[in-house]
């Protein structure tokens, strides 16, 4: 009966909603709070937790992956089983575990009564067309710039600058995807703030970025 009433809960909350950001996709066993914001043609995919958080139009998350306190931008892909947002322990204490500092968190059992310990989390901001491969673990505050491309299993505790290769534990960057000049005029150009009708017209063209800019920069 228990296993009942918890899968119609879940199926109601997804319920609301699909109601609430009817323009995005939502799939099972999905949580968003009420702080949290999905844009036009955004996907979560099953048992994805989104936390005070926005996601950008036309990006998802795919299953089992945790967001918080985080600014996703437009066009990403974001694998499964990836977190973002992640918390720190108290390390000036004697003990990091939560039941001697924080009675909020969902745990059986508290050598505590009131919490004694807080920490506002900085915000994380992951640039437009960000791809984050499976089991990536990115920081809290951490930036990764526009275009960049995280490997699966990373574990990223700096920033990562726009449209570069980076993977591994710390993560390192290993290469920028293209010639710096590239970079540079990608950046400027701001493609992903263009109209939907505007991005139609151009996707052909995104095959090449060469001969993409080269319409971007007369269009300017």
């Amino acid at each position: 009966m228990r296993d009942f009433f918890a899968l119609a809960k879940a199926c109601v909350r997804v319920y609301f909603l699909r109601r609430k950001f009817p323009l995005s996709v939502v799939y099972s066993n999905v949580v968003v709070d009420s702080y949290s914001i999905l844009n036009q043609n955004s996907v979560l995919f099953k048992e994805v937790t989104l936390l005070n958080s926005s996601l950008g139009a036309y990006s998802y998350i795919q299953s089992g992956s945790v967001v918080s306190n985080a600014e996703i931008g437009p066009f990403c892909s974001i694998a499964s089983q990836v977190n973002i947002g992640l918390a720190n322990h108290p390390m000036h204490m004697v003990s990091s575990s939560p039941v001697f500092y924080d009675n909020s968190q969902p745990l059986p059992k508290f050598l505590i009564d009131k919490r004694v310990y807080t920490e506002t989390l900085p915000r994380t901001t992951i640039g437009a067309d960000v791809w984050i491969g499976q089991g990536a673990l990115v920081k809290a505050g951490v930036n990764v710039g526009v275009g960049a491309v995280i490997g699966a299993g990373s574990v990223v505790t700096k920033d990562v600058a726009p449209y570069t290769i980076a993977a591994g534990n710390p993560c390192k960057p290993i290469r920028l995807r293209f010639t710096e000049d590239i970079v540079t005029r990608l950046v400027a150009s701001e493609w992903w703030m263009l109209s939907e009708q505007q991005l139609e017209e151009l996707a052909p063209l995104f095959v090449d970025p060469v001969k993409l800019l080269g319409v971007l920069e007369q269009l300017k």
